[in-house]
Parts: structure tokens; C-alpha cells; sequence
């Protein structure tokens, strides 16, 4: 249910910036709005993944010890390089502009936050 609320999400973030920052955020057609969503979640759900195999690893043979770090460094920067592989490899979804990415970024990171809920 919470991929289903992060993939919602991911799509309105999407569909709100080509609509009211057209300038900013191009985005041709509907066809192109769902690959550009679909691929987020993919990546995110193949870096979790790797993430989870990562640290079992440490358990394993201790090279999770290495590859861990390398993970949650690259998580600091996966949404920004995600975008940009959008926007280089997906015809018709262009992002103009360097704080586009920052702003995406931001929007992105705000409405796909994971709530951790207090258990009574």
C-alpha cells in the first residue's frame, strides 16, 4: 500500500510541475508522465533491494561491511541522478535548470517520506 502512495505521489509531483512550471519542467504527454514514474519507483525499489542485500551481507561474509556505506552514500544523491536520467534518456520529459532539480528533488523527498507510525 505504501508503494502505491509513493508511485500516487511521484506521479502528481510530476503532473503539478508540467502543468503549473511548464517552463521549468516539460513533460509531452501522459504516456511519458507514467514511464518517468514508473522508472522512479523502480530505481527506488532496486536500490532497496541492494540496500537489504547489502546489510544481510554483513551477516554473511562481511562484505557488507564495505558496500553499506556506498549505499546510504549514494541514496543522499539517487532521487537528483534518477532525474537526470529522465531527463537525458526518456524522450519528451526535459528538466531546465539546475534548481529544477533541487525543487524536484525537495518535493519528491517531502511527499515519498516514509511516517513511521508509534505502536501502542
Amino acid at each position: 500500500m505504501r508503494n502505491l502512495l509513493h508511485l500516487l505521489a511521484t506521479f502528481l509531483v510530476f503532473w503539478i510541475g508540467s502543468q503549473y512550471f511548464s517552463s521549468y519542467i516539460s513533460i509531452s504527454d501522459t504516456q511519458t508522465l507514467v514511464l518517468a514514474t514508473v522508472f522512479m519507483f523502480v530505481i527506488s525499489f532496486v536500490y532497496g533491494l541492494l540496500l537489504t542485500i547489502s546489510v544481510l551481507s554483513i551477516l554473511v561474509g562481511g562484505i557488507g561491511c564495505l558496500t553499506t556505506p556506498l549505499l546510504i552514500l549514494a541514496s543522499l544523491v539517487l532521487t537528483p541522478i534518477k532525474l537526470w536520467l529522465l531527463d537525458r534518456y526518456l524522450p519528451g520529459f526535459e528538466i531546465h535548470g539546475f534548481w529544477t532539480y533541487v525543487i524536484l528533488t525537495i518535493a519528491l523527498s517531502i511527499f515519498t517520506a516514509k511516517v513511521k507510525g508509534k505502536k501502542d
